[in-house]
């Protein structure tokens, strides 16, 4: 059995609900969260921040949806289930255009950058481009997705990320909405994931270090 402590607040968000909330604790029997160490951000507060996130995205860009112009690229796959949440929440016109990129091959738990890509969709020239993605450490991934957008010709680019590191970045880059920022730790769950597991874990959490090889 995995006990876990969560206590709301102990990573910083961009809104104030986390603040004073009471530990929750949580308890699992499947064999899945052998590997877990803690959970670091639960599934309630993850949907909470998703609902505010998507009030921000909506004022922001109802301009361009407007006008028939606003493009979601989600990346694949570690934004899936952030991004399927996230679009709920927006009663907007706009086309979704994933794109798949592989930055954590394999067992890397640190970015390598872009390792792998899919082409970028056509007929982004002159769009508002909203790319969402599952975190932001290094910076790479996203700098050189910005940098691709504006090569193809859109008028403007929108970073949207779950997860932000405080760390230092090899690429700077301005990301307007941000849902949680955490510390340097490997997380998975909530789409992300290590070796190809634990994308469905509903919660964010820290795996246990022997289970990181």
């Amino acid at each position: 059995m995995f006990i876990s402590t969560y206590q709301k607040g102990s990573c910083r968000d961009n809104g104030d609900f986390l603040q004073q909330a009471p530990i929750a604790v949580l308890y699992h029997s499947q064999p899945m969260y052998d590997a877990v160490d803690r959970i670091l951000i639960d599934r309630d507060s993850i949907a909470d921040r998703v609902e505010q996130l998507g009030q921000q995205l909506v004022a922001g860009l109802r301009p361009a949806a407007d006008v028939g112009r606003l493009v979601v690229l989600p990346v694949m796959t570690g934004s899936l289930f952030f991004t399927a949440d996230l679009l709920r929440h927006l009663p907007l016109s706009f086309r979704i255009q994933p794109i798949t990129v592989s930055s954590y091959p394999g067992r890397s738990t640190t970015s390598q950058g872009i390792v792998e890509q899919t082409p970028l969709p056509p007929g982004l020239d002159g769009a508002t481009v909203l790319l969402v993605d599952d975190i932001l450490d290094s910076g790479r991934t996203m700098g050189h997705l910005c940098e691709q957008l504006k090569t193809a010709g859109a008028a403007d680019v929108r970073c949207c990320v779950l997860l932000r590191k405080d760390i230092p970045r090899a690429v700077e880059v301005d990301c307007e909405y941000v849902g949680f920022d955490i510390p340097e730790v490997f997380v998975v769950g909530y789409g992300l994931d290590y070796d190809g597991l634990y994308r469905n874990m509903p919660d964010i959490s820290v795996l246990k270090a022997p289970s990181i090889s």
